[in-house]
């Protein structure tokens, strides 16, 4: 061992053991290619060394294990509650009716809340928005409660109330020159009394054949018995002035625009028209699920004079927005707070047509009520802190066991330190017997290679360790002996051609 090589520095250390060990020496009878085999097979193990050593180094930093656990940790935190908060659409479908509305409550949840947009989704009417709800092309809609499978879908909120009215215009010039008893013949006061008449049904709101074909039916008037005709609203006048309609069929709000149009085109020369009763609205709201029967005051239609004149009753059916089941009871909650707080200034936007109410949260309500709506309801939305401040206390409480576990983890690896060096230099104590009792060379090959790889062991070792003087001092005495007992067992082979006994090659390496 060269002198003062205890007092050098680690480097000069690794440096000298490499000069020392990791050639081999001209005449070792090494042939090229298991000179190549052997440096490959100890590329692959000195990289396994060094995945292994560091992975070994790292984990006994405890402190900086600590605080990498706790950055990543604080990191899953925050990513937690960035995706619970991130932005979300929730796409709405809605027929041309109520497509300024979704656009009003875009408006109003995009200037107050940042995270959270409404997407139109158009539909042509309430089949289309039933089949799109379905399919998972909108995750709400606006429905009429009357529409096929609205109850599916638990409601958010009531958007408005749409009465059935059925108008009779008002006589023109040509009706007045007739004889009072062919008007009083003409006149139509009840339901049963359509048969064989032309009801027009005014396009652009909830009226619809099926609707009236409902109606009819309660009373015992087959719809083939009565003309029906679907009137856009900018016809009404004509078609009303040139007599080609004896009723009016308007489904709508009660002070909205698609019954007071109605009421003005079916007012002539300054007459009022009159309704027809639904005078059995109790029976049919019991016979069908979806219709309430109303009784419509005096002067809520408006006009001049005021319409109705006198108390009228009918039939109502609410406008829901609905939500699908499965879609996220926070997004509710929040976008019901918004509609709730501004149902008046969404009122003023569009006059006469909404008016949004809550429904029942009794559990015998006709309807169901989304999980989020019900929260926001009755006083029960949670915060991020309320939904999940009970998982990031107990995270709390089991971090410090999981820190403690890291801790021992690296305690141990540092305790284990000592056994694995004893260990590296117990195997350089079993290459040097072996090498005294190698009996060709080809076994002596074979010790020089595990040598070889040893070395790089110890130097990768020494590497993540700072070994002291005595460690030091011990793996360069032990690999003094082991290379000159292999050196000397293969020229004692190649010079005597023969295996001397294990004794006498010990004498030599002793010599």
């Amino acid at each position: 061992m060269p002198p003062g090589l205890p007092n050098r520095p680690p480097l000069a250390m690794r440096l000298w053991l490499s000069r020392n060990f990791f050639g081999r020496k001209a005449g070792t009878g090494s042939s090229a290619h298991s000179g190549h085999s052997s440096g490959r097979i100890m590329s692959i193990e000195s990289l396994e060394h060094m995945v292994r050593n560091r992975v070994r180094m790292f984990l006994r930093h405890t402190w900086l294990v600590t605080i990498l656990g706790t950055i990543a940790l604080g990191g899953l935190v925050w990513a937690a509650f960035y995706y619970t908060t991130e932005a979300d659409n929730m796409r709405v479908a809605a027929g041309p009716l109520d497509v300024k509305f979704v656009e009003a409550l875009s408006d109003a949840v995009t200037k107050g809340h940042h995270n959270l947009h409404l997407i139109l989704v158009p539909t042509r009417g309430a089949k289309d928005t039933v089949e799109a709800l379905s399919k998972g092309q909108a995750e709400l809609a606006i429905l009429p409660s009357r529409a096929d499978d609205s109850f599916n879908w638990p409601v958010v909120a009531i958007l408005r109330e749409n009465v059935m009215a059925l108008i009779v215009p008002a006589p023109g010039a040509a009706k007045k020159g007739k004889s009072d008893k062919n008007a009083k013949s003409a006149k139509i006061e009840k339901v049963e009394q359509l048969a064989g008449r032309r009801v027009g049904i005014v396009t652009g709101n909830e009226a619809s054949e099926t609707l009236l074909d409902l109606l009819l039916n309660h009373y015992g008037v087959p719809l083939a018995k009565v003309t029906v005709s679907e009137i856009d609203p900018k016809n009404l006048a004509d078609a009303v002035k040139n007599n080609q309609v004896d009723v009016l069929f308007v489904a709508a709000s009660a002070t909205g625009a698609a019954v007071s149009n109605a009421i003005a085109a079916a007012t002539q020369n300054g007459d009022a028209p009159t309704f027809i009763e639904i005078d059995q609205n109790d029976g049919i709201a019991k016979r069908n699920p979806g219709l309430d029967s109303v009784d419509i005051d005096a002067g809520t239609f408006g006009g001049k004079p005021p319409t109705p004149d006198d108390s009228l009753k009918s039939l109502s059916f609410g406008e829901y927005l609905v939500a699908n089941k499965s879609f996220s009871e926070t997004n509710i909650a929040t976008l019901a707070k918004i509609i709730y707080s501004l149902r008046q200034s969404l009122a003023t936007a569009l006059p006469g047509e909404i008016k949004i109410t809550a429904p029942s949260t009794d559990k015998d309500a006709e309807v169901v009520v989304h999980p989020g709506a019900l929260a926001y309801l009755s006083d029960n939305q949670q915060s991020f802190f309320d939904k999940y401040g009970d998982d990031i206390f107990y995270g709390l409480l089991i971090f410090p066991i999981f820190g403690s576990a890291i801790a021992g983890v690296a305690s141990y690896l540092r305790s284990d330190t000592r056994t694995r060096r004893l260990r590296l230099l117990q195997r350089v104590l079993d290459l040097v017997r072996k090498a005294h009792a190698a009996q060709t060379l080809e076994m002596i090959d074979h010790l020089q290679l595990e040598a070889d790889n040893l070395v790089i062991a110890i130097i990768h070792q020494s590497e993540h360790e700072e070994f002291d003087e005595t460690v030091r001092m011990s793996f360069a005495f032990a690999l003094d002996q082991l290379r000159f007992a292999i050196a000397a067992r293969r020229h004692a082979i190649l010079d005597h051609g023969a295996v001397p006994a294990v004794g006498t090659g010990s004498k030599a390496a002793a010599a």
